[in-house]
């Protein structure tokens, strides 16, 4: 291959990279392109035209753009960002729940659906009959302890 062909395939190569910045996100691969281009540049300028310094002066650059510029540059353009509580437990709490077994205090035999299937609960105080709602308060291991929903409370007392 003659040094001209080289030279632009450090070229494409760099606008290649660049391109795969979208596909591939975090200001990485975008600066590798850049040092391609440069080293495309400096041997289109013919300062050099053997491949060892090519390639030594593209690993240099990709290094050195790295370091220099990534930081920078992240200032700047921010990528989009969310943050997801890593404990399931807190995000559970608070969730209203089926009863599918009765659920009464001191015993793990009732059940509630949640997320999709049944799960061993139990509460506080009292019983939570099954067919009515319960709102989850902890857990317990694989038991969550609940509470009955305010209209639920008033209406076992109604009946008492």
């Amino acid at each position: 291959m003659d040094d001209g062909t080289i030279t632009w395939i450090w070229f494409a190569a760099g606008g290649l990279l660049a391109l795969l910045e979208t596909i591939v996100p975090g200001g990485v691969v975008v600066f590798l392109g850049i040092a391609a281009v440069l080293v495309g540049l400096v041997r289109l300028l013919g300062w050099w035209q053997d491949l060892v310094p090519s390639f030594t002066a593209f690993f240099i650059l990709s290094i050195a753009l790295l370091i220099l510029f990534r930081k920078v540059v992240t200032k700047f353009v921010q990528g989009e960002t969310s943050y997801q509580s890593p404990d399931e437990d807190a995000a559970a709490f608070g969730t209203v729940v089926d009863i599918t077994d009765t659920v009464s205090e001191g015993h793990s035999h009732g059940r509630i659906h949640f997320h999709g299937t049944t799960w061993p609960a139990t509460c506080l105080s009292g019983s939570i009959l099954q067919g009515h709602k319960a709102r989850i308060v902890s857990r317990d291991n694989l038991i969550w302890i609940v509470e009955p929903l305010e209209e639920d409370i008033w209406l076992s007392m109604e009946q008492k």
